[in-house]
């Protein structure tokens, strides 16, 4: 299916696994820029891995978007999103 995100960015927390990995995969092969979020570096480089499959690149930010200061960090990070 073509959903026409070739270039478009797409930002998806809790996406280290389960369902969240799976729609920034999906994001990714559709050909969206895809940032994903993680709290912790082992998850999120193992995640950045599998997505680095698709062929697109990942941005990565490490932050618990849950406490004010991860939601800083990802706002600083990504302010256009």
């Amino acid at each position: 299916m073509n959903l026409q995100l070739e270039n478009k960015t797409a930002l998806v927390t809790g996406s280290t696994a389960g369902i969240g990995l799976a729609i920034a995969r999906s994001l990714a092969q559709e050909g969206a820029n895809v940032t994903i979020t993680g709290r912790s570096a082992a998850k999120l480089e193992a995640a950045a891995a599998d997505l680095a499959r698709t062929g697109k690149p990942v941005q990565t930010v490490l932050a618990d978007v849950a406490t004010a200061e991860g939601a800083a960090l990802l706002i600083n990070t990504l302010p256009a999103v």
